[in-house]
């Protein structure tokens, strides 16, 4: 079923893109045992780092070096666009809840969000246009529900939306020219697609009976195949590349195994053959990694991370020792990035380190790659890599970007909030000293710093120091209410760049009975 908008509907909807300029990319990749992979990719590491954001509870990355996020701090939802140079507030006003899910290389982000009379609606932003709520069904009665889950660089959108036919939502495509599209199989309970590449062929799942969820790809003109479950209890599929060829994975007797699918050959079987094995990441050869989970009784479980490809099989990632590593993503030049845990079992994922693969060679740690990074800067995590070797990672300042090189942005870097209890624990009435550290690509620069403290006290008047570029922010507070409070201190430089970190505190009563 699809809903036509009119006309002036469609110009105001198209107004909203880019257009956009498309390359499509050769076919699927050789066959198992054929001549040759991509050529190793040797890249010098070093890197700028540019502070986003807090933690971020979703990060897309895109091409050309952009970034969109979702950040969630008790009760309050931040989502940002940082377009090379700075950052926009993705402004999702409305409901309580609301998440960016996908960004294309126009700069187009999409999500989800709940508008003010509680209806969930798919939505596409860009930083020129602003926010565009998609189309619903308007032959569905009562509460909308729908979801933007994945956007590719023509433009074309898809997720899930309910349908006419019954209380789920199902596959959907919304086409640049604002027309609604519901995917097949219509007769399926629920269904959701969650990738598209540039040819517009999709992936996805779809419940096809009662709890029998069975792997989709769905063709360009909306039509569906069911890639079945492989012998298992039920399979999804999770990502397709620009050659068409389909990650997913099944389930079977408890454990989880990955397939490669395409249309000349098939279903192919990737990955180990046993375990629990985590799948995360396609690139435009074929080849594929992901983390292999040995699950324990008495410690956390322990994942092997790998990469597996048509001519080589399964390749276990080096780890240097470590007992615990996970690949998160990788990109075309066979660059994959993740984390290694040393001390996995020690329950401090502070022992995290942010790391980097070329190939099967060595781990790097991506904290001894840093340019000028500031005083105490730790990065955790390693989520997402593109192309040209940008990097989005997680650290103990919030979320940051990567740039290869010595060239960030003109703002300042800052670091984590240093002070009080490294659980963020603070007793009531107690009076703490903060810091952080700052540094300027710009040496000669001088800067003015800010603070400010969520609890209603008398807020706090910081003091800076700093000298050829490197200095640190200082800060003194009174707490004087018990709860949650939300510390952050920003640095301008004098052309107007700022960049601000935050710190959730909790402030606690002693003699508040337990």
């Amino acid at each position: 079923m699809t809903s036509i908008p009119s006309i002036k509907a469609r110009l105001q909807w198209a107004s909203l893109f880019v257009p956009a300029a498309i390359a499509f990319h050769a076919g699927a990749a050789p066959a198992p045992g054929a001549p040759a992979e991509a050529a190793h990719y040797a890249r010098p590491l070093e890197y700028s780092v540019i502070n986003l954001g807090r933690d971020a509870g979703s990060a897309v990355l895109n091409g050309r070096g952009q970034a969109a996020f979702t950040s969630v701090l008790l009760d309050d939802r931040q989502h940002g666009f940082f377009d090379g140079r700075r950052i926009h507030a993705v402004g999702l006003a409305g409901g309580s809840y609301s998440y960016v899910n996908a960004l294309n290389d126009h700069g187009v982000v999409v999500g989800e969000l709940q508008t003010a009379t509680g209806d969930y609606r798919a939505f596409a932003w860009t930083a020129a246009r602003g926010l565009r709520v998609l189309p619903r069904n308007n032959a569905v009665s009562g509460p909308a529900s729908g979801a933007a889950l994945a956007i590719n660089n023509r433009n074309q959108i898809v997720g899930r939306i309910r349908s006419a036919v019954g209380i789920y939502p199902l596959a959907a495509r919304w086409n640049p020219d604002g027309s609604l599209a519901h995917l097949a199989p219509q007769t399926a309970r629920t269904a959701r697609a969650v990738a598209i590449n540039d040819s517009g062929m999709a992936v996805g799942e779809a419940e096809v009976t009662w709890h029998d969820n069975h792997a989709i790809v769905w063709n360009p003109d909306g039509t569906a195949i069911d890639l079945g479950t492989f012998g298992g209890d039920f399979s999804t599929a999770t990502q397709v590349n620009a050659g068409g060829q389909v990650l997913g994975h099944y389930y079977k007797g408890g454990n989880k195994f990955g397939f490669l699918w395409s249309r000349r050959y098939g279903m192919v079987p990737v990955g180990p053959t046993t375990g629990f094995v985590n799948f995360t990441a396609l690139n435009d050869a074929g080849e594929v990694a992901g983390s292999n989970m040995t699950i324990l009784d008495s410690a956390p479980s322990l994942q092997r991370p790998f990469i597996w490809s048509w001519r080589a099989g399964v390749r276990s990632l080096p780890m240097g020792g470590a007992p615990h590593g996970e690949v998160l993503a990788l990109n075309n030049q066979r660059e994959m990035v993740g984390l290694i845990d040393p001390t996995p079992n020690d329950g401090d994922s502070g022992s995290r380190r942010a790391t980097y693969w070329n190939g099967v060679a060595s781990p790097i740690d991506l904290n001894t790659r840093l340019y000028r990074a500031p005083a105490g800067l730790v990065l955790y995590v390693a989520r997402a890599i593109n192309d040209g070797g940008t990097i989005l990672a997680d650290s103990n300042a919030g979320l940051v970007m990567l740039r290869p090189g010595r060239e960030g942005t003109p703002a300042p870097v800052l670091g984590p909030i240093f002070g009080g209890a490294a659980d963020g624990v603070v007793a009531l009435g107690a009076t703490v000293d903060f810091t952080v550290p700052f540094v300027d690509s710009a040496v000669a620069e001088s800067h003015l710093a800010s603070a400010s403290v969520s609890d209603g006290c008398p807020q706090p008047v910081p003091s800076l120091r700093e000298r050829r570029g490197q200095g640190d922010v200082s800060v003194r507070h009174t707490f004087c209410r018990p709860g949650y409070a939300s510390l952050k201190i920003r640095v301008t430089d004098r052309a107007g760049n700022a960049t601000q970190v935050e710190r959730l505190l909790l402030v606690a009563d002693p003699s508040a009975k337990r």
